[in-house]
């Protein structure tokens, strides 16, 4: 089920899927386009976040499909535009 576009909800994903991405090779991808590139090796810890990263950007955009094949500059920004510079806590 979508999640109303400028909700509170929506802050909170979108902030999640933002935090959960940064410094990761895989956040470069477009929002709902995320994956695992066999050919990187990542210590045991990013591979982890990695993957759940992944399989939360891919669950994500069934919530938020108004920003699906959206890249992380951008949703950073529409972020900032309508929620402020603050990412939520947890």
């Amino acid at each position: 089920m979508a999640v109303e576009k400028g909700s509170d909800e929506e802050r909170m994903i979108l902030g999640k899927w933002i935090k959960m991405g940064q410094g990761l090779i895989v956040a470069g991808s477009a929002m709902g386009d995320s994956y695992l590139d066999a050919n990187i090796i990542r210590p045991d810890d990013i591979e982890e976040r990695s993957q759940n990263y992944v399989k939360f950007d891919h669950e994500i955009v069934e919530k938020l499909p108004h920003l699906k094949g959206r890249f992380r500059w951008d949703l950073e920004k529409y972020y900032r535009d309508r929620f402020g510079p603050y990412l939520p806590k947890g």
